[in-house]
Protein backbone atom coordinates (compact mmCIF):
# COMPACT_ATOMS: atom_id res chain seq x y z
CA UNK A 1 0.00 0.00 0.00
CA UNK A 2 2.56 2.38 0.34
CA UNK A 3 4.96 1.13 -2.53
CA UNK A 4 7.75 0.20 -0.42
CA UNK A 5 8.13 3.71 0.88
CA UNK A 6 7.38 2.91 4.78
CA UNK A 7 5.88 6.04 5.84
CA UNK A 8 3.01 8.18 4.49
CA UNK A 9 2.18 11.43 5.31
CA UNK A 10 -1.87 11.26 6.33
CA UNK A 11 -3.85 14.25 7.96
CA UNK A 12 -0.79 15.45 9.18
CA UNK A 13 -0.17 12.36 10.71
CA UNK A 14 3.18 10.41 9.76
CA UNK A 15 1.43 6.62 9.34
CA UNK A 16 3.89 3.88 8.58
CA UNK A 17 3.19 0.21 8.16
CA UNK A 18 3.30 -0.95 11.39
CA UNK A 19 1.12 1.51 12.22
CA UNK A 20 -1.40 0.55 9.48
CA UNK A 21 -1.40 -2.94 10.70
CA UNK A 22 -2.33 -2.16 14.05
CA UNK A 23 -5.24 -0.70 12.50
CA UNK A 24 -6.57 -3.56 10.94
CA UNK A 25 -5.69 -6.02 13.54
CA UNK A 26 -8.07 -3.94 15.51
CA UNK A 27 -10.62 -3.82 13.24
CA UNK A 28 -10.56 -7.60 12.51
CA UNK A 29 -11.08 -8.18 15.98
CA UNK A 30 -13.73 -6.18 16.09
CA UNK A 31 -15.56 -8.37 13.84
CA UNK A 32 -13.58 -11.54 15.19
CA UNK A 33 -15.50 -10.61 18.75
CA UNK A 34 -18.82 -8.90 17.23
CA UNK A 35 -20.70 -11.20 19.16
CA UNK A 36 -18.91 -11.87 22.56
CA UNK A 37 -17.88 -8.02 23.01
CA UNK A 38 -20.30 -5.18 23.17
CA UNK A 39 -18.79 -2.01 21.90
CA UNK A 40 -21.48 1.02 21.63
CA UNK A 41 -21.67 3.80 19.06
CA UNK A 42 -21.64 7.64 19.37
CA UNK A 43 -25.15 7.50 20.71
CA UNK A 44 -24.38 4.74 23.55
CA UNK A 45 -25.95 2.18 21.14
CA UNK A 46 -24.36 -1.34 20.56
CA UNK A 47 -23.20 -1.82 17.32
CA UNK A 48 -22.56 -5.43 16.18
CA UNK A 49 -19.27 -4.93 14.28
CA UNK A 50 -19.87 -7.21 10.92
CA UNK A 51 -17.97 -7.36 7.49
CA UNK A 52 -21.01 -5.94 5.78
CA UNK A 53 -20.65 -2.88 8.47
CA UNK A 54 -16.53 -2.54 7.68
CA UNK A 55 -17.83 -2.43 4.11
CA UNK A 56 -19.83 0.50 4.76
CA UNK A 57 -16.94 2.41 7.04
CA UNK A 58 -14.50 1.87 4.22
CA UNK A 59 -16.81 2.90 1.29
CA UNK A 60 -17.46 6.32 3.43
CA UNK A 61 -13.61 6.82 4.35
CA UNK A 62 -12.40 6.32 0.43
CA UNK A 63 -15.38 8.60 -0.51
CA UNK A 64 -14.77 11.37 2.21
CA UNK A 65 -10.43 11.18 1.01
CA UNK A 66 -11.61 11.14 -2.65
CA UNK A 67 -13.51 14.68 -1.66
CA UNK A 68 -10.90 16.28 0.37
CA UNK A 69 -8.06 15.19 -2.05
CA UNK A 70 -10.40 16.54 -5.28
CA UNK A 71 -10.72 19.48 -3.23
CA UNK A 72 -7.28 20.17 -1.82
CA UNK A 73 -6.14 19.39 -5.83
CA UNK A 74 -3.21 17.09 -4.09
CA UNK A 75 -5.24 14.22 -4.23
CA UNK A 76 -3.63 10.30 -4.88
CA UNK A 77 -4.72 9.05 -7.73
CA UNK A 78 -8.58 7.50 -7.34
CA UNK A 79 -7.21 4.25 -8.38
CA UNK A 80 -4.68 4.17 -6.20
CA UNK A 81 -7.18 5.21 -3.11
CA UNK A 82 -9.39 2.29 -4.13
CA UNK A 83 -6.74 -0.54 -4.76
CA UNK A 84 -5.44 0.33 -0.95
CA UNK A 85 -9.27 -0.35 0.34
CA UNK A 86 -9.79 -3.24 -1.84
CA UNK A 87 -6.39 -4.75 -0.18
CA UNK A 88 -6.91 -3.37 3.45
CA UNK A 89 -10.66 -5.03 3.65
CA UNK A 90 -9.23 -8.25 1.79
CA UNK A 91 -6.95 -8.44 4.36
CA UNK A 92 -8.94 -7.85 7.78
CA UNK A 93 -11.84 -10.38 5.96
CA UNK A 94 -8.85 -12.90 5.03
CA UNK A 95 -7.43 -12.36 8.94
CA UNK A 96 -4.00 -11.25 7.01
CA UNK A 97 -2.19 -8.55 9.06
CA UNK A 98 1.49 -8.74 7.32
CA UNK A 99 1.31 -6.48 4.19
CA UNK A 100 3.40 -8.13 1.15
Amino acid sequence: MLNGKGASLLDGYMEDLATDRIYRLMIAQRVRHSNSVEILDDAGLPIRHTPELIHELFDEQLNQLMREGANSGDAPAAATLREARKISEEMIRKSEFNPA
